[in-house]
């Protein structure tokens, strides 16, 4: 089975991993709440998850994969939360609801019990509805651009290169005539040259593609951003897959060029990758991937909240995976799957204006969860021994 690596049993520790920890944070809910108040059980419960998750991801080759807080993705007015608090306060808020549900059903006049947590829930609330009607940056058009049955040709038979540039670049001329400003291939597609320089004269667009670039005894994971009359930018993927990209070497720097910064995949997987570019309020990321069919949907997700993380709108095109465009608040804009054959999703993107809390003051929020963490610990600790 190839889903997240070579080695099936990464999928494996990731599910124990998740497991055992919801087991253990239930555990110390249950004994805060038999030796303390149920408003510190829940508060507990919550801040053990943002906590232990935030810990995970600083050390896990897959970052935040599968922190709790993606669930709220789709809860618009939630998800902007991330702008504020990254995703430990998505964390904390996807563990307060439910815990604070639970205890509030064992104690229904529990009013403080009720504030406290549905009090939080109600200002995030207000503060998303307000912060979605902000007005945007300036629209943009941009073309994503797939097919499925180019992908890994290039790695597999270097001299298939000139077919897979030729069948790209008829899907480039074909969307030339609608002129969108930049026009993204997916991950890994093509292999070093300067292949898209004269359909990027020709139609005045920026072309990012995946490149994929042997380098001494490894390989190197670039995007090429192809300008109008220009030297092409490179940018070298951050963090790769474990197991599959053991061979890549990794890049160490982000690409800035005015408001335009690109990534690559798996790099969207680590908030602290991406906080350099919302520090310099980029407003539009291009991001060629590569997915693996079942992860789709969560990767394309992880994306947008780096993008209302940072307050940047995302174009991500994915090979195996979902091509979407997503604005800085975390809207899809248009969405849709590549597929065995010529694929092209195009429309006009808001882009975002920057100046997110998070990307100005970065982990604070899940600093103040890991003390308010042990802060409970040490009562609950102090309250067994009395």
């Amino acid at each position: 089975m190839l889903f997240y690596g070579k080695d099936l049993p990464v999928v494996y520790a990731i599910a124990v991993f998740q497991a055992l920890m919801f087991a253990l944070t239930v555990l110390f809910m249950a004994g805060l709440y038999r030796r303390t108040t149920p408003v510190a059980a829940m508060l507990g419960f919550a801040a053990m998850t943002a906590g232990s998750y935030y810990l995970y991801g600083l050390v896990s080759p897959n970052g935040s994969f599968r922190a709790p807080g993606y669930a709220l993705v789709d809860v618009l007015p939630l998800l902007q939360g991330a702008s504020l608090g990254g995703m430990s306060l998505l964390s904390f808020m996807a563990a307060l609801i439910p815990a604070g549900l639970a205890l509030s059903l064992l104690n229904r006049r529990g009013y403080g019990l009720h504030t406290t947590w549905g009090l939080p829930v109600l200002l995030l609330s207000g503060f998303g509805v307000w912060q979605m009607a902000q007005p945007q940056g300036e629209t943009v058009r941009v073309a994503l651009l797939s097919d499925n049955r180019q992908v890994a040709r290039v790695l597999r038979d270097p001299a298939s290169d000139p077919e897979v540039v030729g069948a790209f670049a008829k899907q480039i001329e074909k969307v030339a005539v609608q002129k969108p400003v930049y026009i993204v291939i997916p991950e890994k597609i093509v292999l070093p040259g300067r292949a898209f320089q004269g359909l990027s004269d020709r139609m005045g667009a920026g072309i990012v593609a995946g490149v994929d670039a042997p380098q001494g005894g490894g390989r190197l994971n670039l995007a090429t951003l192809t300008q109008p009359k220009s030297a092409p930018l490179t940018y070298s993927k951050q963090r790769m897959v474990p197991g599959l990209e053991a061979e890549y070497v990794p890049g160490n720097a982000p690409l800035i060029t005015g408001r335009i910064g690109i990534a690559i995949c798996k790099d969207m997987d680590f908030p602290e990758v991406l906080r350099p570019y919302g520090q310099k309020d980029v407003k539009l990321m291009l991001v060629p991937a590569w997915d693996f069919v079942a992860d789709a949907r969560l990767h394309s997700r992880m994306a947008i909240v780096r993008g209302v993380e940072n307050g940047f709108a995302v174009a991500r095109s994915a090979s195996q995976g979902l091509m979407t465009l997503s604005d800085a608040h975390g809207r899809i804009m248009a969405e849709q799957p590549a597929v065995n054959g010529p694929a092209l999703l195009m429309d006009d993107l808001p882009t975002g204006r920057g100046h997110t809390l998070y990307s100005r003051i970065g982990d604070v929020f899940a600093q103040a969860m890991l003390a308010l963490w042990l802060g409970l610990l040490a009562l609950l600790v102090w309250r067994h021994r009395k």
